[in-house]
């Protein structure tokens, strides 16, 4: 059961210490020591040193929420496979009972988005968000993070994530008597074929469409996003990519499409969970099949985000920035 269906605060960080310089030290990766004791559970997730460089032994995409929720979503699909093929179901279909029917419909609710979530309380989230929300704290953390270079969000669906950047940037030079150049921090592209909420349904007279909804989210292929001049130098963001191959397909063309493009911002669960895939996992832990594409990776940051109502999801924010030779 995925989070998203298609058609439906922490401190404040400084900063300095969310960039990796030229004269910083070079981060180390997780000791030995240190692997022990979190394999123990001696060490909690959020213990784990960052920023750190990311080896094939780290845990990173492995964290004990995304693993229980892995094992919990499972056993809820054979629950909801079990639901669709019952005999009651059945009679309540033939019958058309509403008596019958209403207790089945909530059943399957509770399983697909959660104890007390309904269908409209799960879409007004996502007309707010998206499939995951952003904090006040991630806000504050990405405008600072790529206030100086930008960011091309890729994925954008509606533009809830590049709206909200943007608008508190925007704020932020207002207040400030910014006399810099003015630009849009976030560049969003969508190629507008899965979005999680219908043009035809919101549309820009609708209120989710004026609050929280980005007008500038332009049509563009993954690859063709960010290969363009205008994604140059820019940190890329991939909020809730699609299950397949799109996630690693864009970070590879990201990377190769200019040495300045060395920073990815990954919102999404972690594996076997329900964005992207296990090569995409294996890349940033430098377990690339391709020896030739083989990349190290430094993790900058990891921060929890809002996820949906109703504890079906497992997202975190990763912050990634690639190792110079």
């Amino acid at each position: 059961l995925a989070l998203c269906e298609k058609d439906l605060t922490n401190k404040s960080v400084d900063a300095t210490e969310t960039t990796i310089t030229k004269t910083a030290l070079s981060p180390k990766p997780l000791s030995l020591v240190t692997l022990l004791l979190y394999k123990l559970k001696l060490l909690p997730y959020s213990s784990l040193p960052v920023p750190r460089l990311i080896t094939s032994r780290d845990p990173l995409f492995s964290y004990p929420e995304i693993v229980r929720g892995v094992r919990r979503r499972q056993a809820d699909e054979v629950k909801l496979q079990t639901i669709l093929s019952s005999k009651r179901l059945m009679m309540a279909r033939q019958s058309q009972d509403q008596q019958l029917m209403q207790p089945i419909l909530q059943e399957v609710n509770e399983l697909v988005y959660g104890k007390g979530v309904t269908p409209q309380v799960r879409e007004d989230f996502v007309a707010q968000y998206g499939c995951v929300g952003h904090t006040p704290d991630i806000v504050k953390y990405l405008d600072e993070l790529a206030n100086d270079r930008g960011i091309v969000e890729v994925g954008a669906g509606n533009g809830q994530w590049a709206r909200a950047i943007n608008d508190f940037h925007n704020l932020q030079r207002k207040q400030t008597n910014s006399s810099g150049k003015s630009f849009d921090l976030v560049l969003a592209f969508d190629n507008m074929q899965e979005l999680p909420l219908s043009p035809k349904i919101y549309h820009q007279r609708t209120v989710p469409a004026k609050q929280y909804f980005y007008d500038k989210v332009k049509l563009a292929s993954h690859i063709d996003a960010v290969t363009g001049f205008a994604s140059r130098g820019r940190v890329l963001m991939l909020v809730y990519p699609s299950p397949g191959s799109m996630a690693l397909e864009t970070v590879k063309a990201y990377i190769e499409s200019s040495d300045q493009n060395d920073t990815v911002v990954y919102v999404g669960e972690g594996k076997e969970g329900a964005n992207a895939d296990e090569e995409f996992f294996n890349y940033l832990l430098g377990k690339s099949s391709d020896d030739s594409k083989k990349a190290e990776w430094i993790l900058l940051k990891v921060m929890e985000v809002k996820r949906s109502p109703g504890g079906k999801g497992y997202e975190k924010m990763f912050v990634f920035q690639r190792k110079r030779l």
